[in-house]
């Protein structure tokens, strides 16, 4: 079926559905964390991150066409917007407040956070596969910030966004999770996660 024939826009697999479900965790973070309970919003916003982590791994392993493929990058990096780039703005905000200079570093990320992942879809969409990312991939955040968080300072969080930031847009060869990192990276969320939850 053409897609100006079908009822409903866009494509339905497993893989997008993670993709989807990563974001209704992040904007769950966010309601958590706008509501003041920081420690349900970092968990969600953990959540997010492993979600995002095996979207791409299982797009991978399914029959997808060529338009799946583009509206998969598409979708990923739309949600990774909420996701990544929002979303911990938005958690360190409930928690900081809206200084300034905490102002400024919230708007320097997200640009930075954009710009990376408009510059990964181009690449994306070039030079598929991919062994290395150019630039830290901004799903690290979720992983960052939590460890950052649980020794509650201001600066050093606002200051870890800003360095984030700069990471993202450097260019730097960060090699692309496979293998034994499939398995590390959920064993570090879990422990994250059981620390904030015994917090």
């Amino acid at each position: 079926m053409r897609s100006r024939d079908k009822i409903i826009l866009g494509y339905g697999n497993i893989a997008n559905y993670v993709t989807l479900l990563g974001l209704l965790l992040s904007l769950s973070s966010c309601c958590f964390a706008l509501g003041k309970n920081i420690k349900l919003g970092v968990i969600f916003f953990i959540a997010s991150g492993i979600c995002d982590l095996f979207d791409g791994a299982i797009a991978r392993i399914i029959k997808r066409t060529d338009a799946e493929k583009e509206y998969g990058i598409q979708l990923d990096t739309v949600v990774d917007v909420v996701s990544f780039g929002i979303t911990p703005v938005i958690i360190l905000f409930s928690i900081t407040g809206a200084s300034w200079y905490a102002l400024s570093i919230y708007a320097f990320y997200i640009v930075c956070a954009l710009s990376r992942l408009a510059y990964f879809n181009t690449t994306a969409v070039l030079n598929s596969p991919v062994e290395y990312y150019h630039g830290l991939p901004v799903t690290y955040i979720a992983l960052i910030l939590p460890i950052v968080l649980l020794y509650p300072s201001a600066i050093a969080s606002i200051a870890t966004l800003a360095l984030v930031g700069v990471l993202f847009v450097l260019n730097i060869k960060i090699p692309k999770p496979q293998g034994a990192w499939y398995v590390l990276f959920p064993i570090i969320a879990a422990v994250l996660v059981f620390l904030w939850w015994f917090l």
